[in-house]
């Protein structure tokens, strides 16, 4: 029977939920479904950190005091085709055999597919059942990971300017909801450092903080047994870097040299009873939960043009998942 849940639609929470099975999950038994389910999402946490810390800058040069500057940014992270599987190892599973006799293979994760379909065997206590695996979050293998959400900006005393990010709470698939926010500070070092005056560049660091919440209310939709039934999502991720950026008066170019870091928590909660198999009629709570952390280098190269005071700008970022980044904005 076919149970339609969330499995990190929250990937920047525009998207869509998987045709995953709740109960087929947690019928190879509680310790298997979290070892499964870590493998299952690390990608598609690692995307979503490595999405959340694009779009910062567009420039090295900080707003003078109490200008400002608000805008959308849209971010576009690309998927490589060795993050859309992962090996699954029987030995490393609890009485899970897969149904072909191999004990290795290659399977599909949250942003990848089973072709025609995997399946393994739990055996328990004389008893067996044939599972399929799930696949991935959509119909087929995801490319790219999509993001967006407003940002301000203000000029602050001592070349120093801070930028916030907001997506307000909104309501993504069904009973999805998702929010987004963030915080950074820039801080020019051209304006202190004489020599670098004369420069064609100007220079500046940033740090800044991205935060994502999802909530999926899986009680009306699971077709499972149990109550308070939901998954919920907690994404953050940091940025560190500097920032280079020509002086010219209409098209500016820029890029940066940074280093990001961050976590993904995705939490299947409430209380779901088994229908099938060795461990048919076994009611569990809170039965899987996720962490996964990532970090890395990014290099970012960019252009901005300005006309008035609208200003449109396009980088690319070099990293775990490299990223495409479009702005536009007004401000002065």
């Amino acid at each position: 029977m076919k149970k339609r849940t969330l499995l990190l639609v929250f990937l920047l929470g525009y998207t869509t939920y998987s045709q995953t099975d709740i109960d087929q999950i947690l019928e190879i038994g509680i310790t298997n479904a979290q070892r499964f389910s870590e493998d299952y999402f690390a990608p598609a946490g690692e995307a979503l950190v490595n999405n959340m810390s694009n779009g910062w800058y567009t420039t090295a040069k900080t707003k003078k005091l109490w200008h400002f500057e608000v805008g959308i940014v849209g971010n576009l992270s690309f998927i490589r085709e060795d993050k859309q599987s992962f090996l699954l190892r029987t030995q490393e599973y609890e009485n899970l055999a897969f149904s072909d006799g191999q004990i290795s293979q290659l399977v599909g994760n949250a942003l990848g597919t089973n072709q025609g379909g995997t399946s393994v065997i739990i055996s328990e206590a004389g008893s067996a059942l044939e599972v399929v695996l799930p696949g991935g979050i959509g119909d087929a293998e995801i490319g790219s990971l999509p993001g967006g959400f407003v940002q301000a900006s203000m000029g602050l005393i001592k070349s120093t300017e801070i930028k916030l990010r907001f997506l307000p709470k909104i309501k993504a698939v069904g009973n999805a909801e998702i929010q987004l926010y963030g915080a950074a500070l820039q801080h020019e070092v051209t304006d202190w450092v004489f020599p670098l005056k004369r420069w064609p560049v100007r220079v500046a660091a940033l740090l800044g903080y991205t935060n994502v919440k999802g909530f999926y209310d899986l009680n009306t939709s699971s077709g499972v047994p149990g109550s308070d039934q939901e998954v919920e999502l907690r994404s953050n991720s940091w940025l560190l870097t500097t920032i280079v950026s020509t002086k010219l008066p209409v098209l500016n170019f820029y890029g940066g040299l940074g280093y990001y870091f961050g976590a993904t928590n995705a939490d299947l909660l409430g209380t779901y009873q088994i229908q099938n198999g060795p461990f048919a009629s076994e009611i569990v709570t809170d039965p899987i939960r996720v962490k996964n952390k990532t970090k890395g280098v990014k290099a970012t190269i960019g252009a901005r043009v300005k006309y008035g005071f609208f200003k449109a700008n396009l980088d690319y970022t070099l990293q775990n998942y490299n990223n495409l980044s479009i702005g536009l904005a007004v401000g002065w």
